[in-house]
């Protein structure tokens, strides 16, 4: 497996420019520990995660790191005209000198985003996928003409061209359907930290009934916080959980009321890598057997960025060590 870092930005002090200056630390610490990914969010109207522009984002990361491969996750295609999130992407990918993978979303439960958009919930998914139809056309052909039911294009040449030739996309879903759309058009696809690992699983496995002989490149986020006990770590993550469990079951509730059985803190804790060293090194076992992602990607929970620095290096120097080993034995 390849581990990574999910980049909230996270603004704990009120700080914009704190919050933005810690993510870049960690990330920067994350590369030279030997991380081998960094997944930004785009987030809006949301000052405790103030992230509206990924790409712009990751730009900046790429003149800040030299290693570590850039990920958005994701661009949320429904609030974008395709057209300029392909240039973007093909800039992105050229000062980033091919270290680009592009995560796709139609947008999660947050209703003031497509509000504020004017972008219907009931559409977002194919307009999702439209977009990305021709943001892939762009980046791959010399000319492009389209006529969708929410896009077109006559004739455009895109300029700048990538470097990767595709770039590796990825589909952020919880959802067997949209996974399965992702496996016939040869797309990963992106498990956010908070849900059960139990539906990461049948996604999966809808994925490979969709696609039998293809990979579904699973990036899965989870949380993690380390201490020197179970309890002790538990009880801490819980403290730090708590106010985004509320957040994300009151929304759910309007938007996605499927969802709202999920968004319970004791179950969020059993699907994260949360505990002592030694436990998380077996968690991580467990789910390379049970689910088989290609990349773990950590979101580490305390707002202090000491400890989220101390604990990314003793995954780096300890944790992964001994997954590896186990893996070995």
């Amino acid at each position: 497996m390849r581990f990574g870092l999910f980049c909230t930005f996270d603004n704990p002090h009120d700080d914009f420019a704190r919050a933005f200056a810690e993510q870049t630390s960690l990330v920067r610490l994350a590369e030279d520990l030997g991380f081998e990914e960094a997944w930004a969010v785009e987030h809006h109207f949301n000052a405790e995660s103030p992230v509206p522009s990924c790409l712009m984002t990751l730009a900046y990361l790429a003149a800040r790191t030299s290693r570590i491969r850039l990920g958005s996750a994701a661009v949320l295609l429904p609030f974008h005209n395709p057209m300029l999130i392909a240039e973007e992407a093909a800039t992105l990918d050229i000062l980033s000198d091919g270290r680009f993978d592009f995560g796709v979303a139609k947008g999660g439960p947050f209703p003031m985003q497509n509000k504020h958009f004017c972008v219907d919930v009931a559409g977002s998914r194919e307009k999702t996928f439209e977009a990305l139809a021709l943001i892939q056309r762009l980046l791959a052909e010399d000319e492009v003409s389209f006529e969708g039911a929410h896009f077109r294009a006559d004739r455009v040449r895109l300029a700048p061209k990538p470097l990767q030739r595709p770039i590796p996309t990825y589909i952020a879903t919880s959802t067997p359907g949209i996974t399965q759309r992702a496996a016939t058009l040869g797309y990963g696809f992106m498990s956010g930290p908070p849900f059960p690992l139990k539906i990461v699983a049948r996604n999966v496995a809808a994925y490979r009934d969709a696609a039998p002989e293809a990979d579904p490149k699973l990036v899965l986020m989870r949380f993690f916080h380390l201490a020197p006990t179970r309890a002790q770590a538990r009880e801490e993550a819980a403290t730090f959980l708590a106010p985004f469990i509320a957040r994300m079951r009151e929304t759910t509730a309007r938007m996605q009321p499927e969802w709202t059985e999920w968004f319970d803190v004791e179950r969020v804790m059993d699907d994260s890598l949360i505990g002592a060293a030694e436990e998380i090194s077996d968690r991580l076992r467990e789910i390379e057997t049970e689910i088989g992602p290609r990349s773990v990607v950590l979101k580490p929970l305390s707002p202090l960025l000491s400890k989220r620095s101390a604990d990314l290096a003793v995954f780096s120097e300890a944790i992964r060590p001994m997954a590896a080993q186990a893996a070995a034995s």
